[in-house]
Parts: C-alpha cells; sequence; structure tokens
C-alpha cells in the first residue's frame, strides 16, 4: 500500500517501491497520482484519515458535540531517562478512547519513543502531553500517514482503522487509531440511533456548534 506524508509546512507524498521490503520514494511538494487508498474508503474517510494529529478536533465537527479523552491503561517506561539516546530510546506504549456522547467513536493506541534525556523527562518526569511535548519543543511534527485498513467484525460491521507517525527530533509517535463502526461516516443514520444526535436541537434553541476541544496538536 502507499503511504501520504505531511507536515504542516511542506507536503510530502511517498509511494512504496517494493511491498516487500517497504522502500519508499519521497517527492517533495509533488502530487503523486499513484497514491492507492483501499478502493472501498469514500472521501469522507479520507478526511478523518488523513487529519494531522487534530482527530479530536475533526471528529468534534463532524458530530457537533465534545469529544472526551479517556485513558485506558499506559505500560511503564522501557528504560530510565538517563538512558534515553538514539540507540535505545525509551518507550512507553498507551491507550485512550475518544468518546461522543458517551460513546467510544475511536480507539487510539500510541507508542511513544524518547530518544534523548531531555524529551524523556519532560514526557515521564514533568508529564508534558504529546500534543504539548511539540510546543514545549518549539517544533512542528511532521507527520506520516503509513497505512490505513478496513476489517470486518462480528455482526458484518466493519472497523476503519489508520497508523501515522508524528515525529521531530528526540520525540516520534506511533499512532494506531480504529474507528469501531465505519457507518459513522456513511450518514446520520448511525449519530441518530448510537449518539442520540437527532434534528430537533435548533426547534429548541440548542447550539449545534462544536465544542473547541482540541488544539492544532492533538495526539494521544
Amino acid at each position: 500500500m502507499s503511504a501520504d506524508k505531511f507536515s504542516s509546512n511542506e507536503t510530502y507524498f511517498a509511494v512504496r517501491s517494493n511491498p516487500v521490503i517497504g522502500a519508499f520514494l519521497l517527492i517533495q511538494n509533488a502530487f503523486i497520482p499513484q497514491f492507492e487508498w483501499p478502493k472501498c474508503v469514500t472521501g469522507l474517510e479520507r478526511i478523518a484519515l488523513t487529519a494531522k494529529g487534530d482527530l479530536q478536533r475533526t471528529l468534534s465537527a463532524y458530530f457537533g458535540r465534545p469529544i472526551r479523552v479517556e485513558r485506558i491503561w499506559e505500560h511503564p517506561a522501557s528504560g530510565p531517562v538517563e538512558s534515553a539516546s538514539l540507540e535505545t530510546p525509551v518507550t512507553q506504549v498507551r491507550q485512550v478512547h475518544l468518546l461522543c456522547e458517551g460513546h467510544v467513536v475511536c480507539v487510539c493506541v500510541s507508542t511513544i519513543k524518547m530518544s534523548n534525556p531531555r524529551t524523556a523527562k519532560l514526557f515521564l518526569e514533568d508529564h508534558v502531553a504529546i500534543g504539548q511535548m511539540y510546543r514545549t519543543l518549539g517544533r512542528t511534527p511532521t507527520f506520516t500517514l503509513t497505512d490505513v485498513g478496513v476489517d470486518k467484525v462480528e455482526g458484518g460491521i466493519q472497523k476503519l482503522w489508520r497508523k501515522y507517525t508524528l515525529a521531530v527530533e528526540g520525540f516520534e509517535c506511533e499512532i494506531k487509531e480504529t474507528f469501531p463502526d465505519r457507518r459513522m461516516f456513511a450518514s446520520d443514520t448511525w449519530a441518530k440511533t448510537v449518539l442520540g444526535i437527532g434534528n430537533d436541537e435548533k426547534a429548541e434553541g440548542q447550539s449545534t456548534r462544536p465544542e473547541n476541544t482540541s488544539t492544532p496538536v492533538q495526539a494521544f
């Protein structure tokens, strides 16, 4: 499968030249028509799948509701802060859920790699959040979409997922986000049925504008 690579200031497109070796041909500031999305993925799904680290805000705008982040688990760091280096990065894995109206709309599993003591201390000891790390470091992360897929689960439901990285020198996140039911992107029916979001709000005088719940870099 092809991969699509973005940064805030520059756009890259990467085409895998060998599916076995996994080598990539990188072309800067160019459009590569050979980019291959799974044929079943819709245009609306591609918008969600290319959100550059601000999925919380994107989903909030889509559903017209605040999106809450709930941490589910995290593994202990693989080593002490002072051991972090390019050769032996300190890693930590965590899972969070994105919830809308109490329902899980995305499951995010992040593997965080810290390759110098400064980033390891900020993240593990000072407890700086992932999104805030990039601002603290004064760097804009490079976003690289590496894989996209659709899996079938019980009951004929399909889940949509993507894998991507957010990286700056010394701090990199490998993230897999899974949308447990891709019908959420098909029509308003899913939101009405599952989330209870109806069309009667305007008649009741309630605002349907989403709450600004995330920042330009919002990773998990």
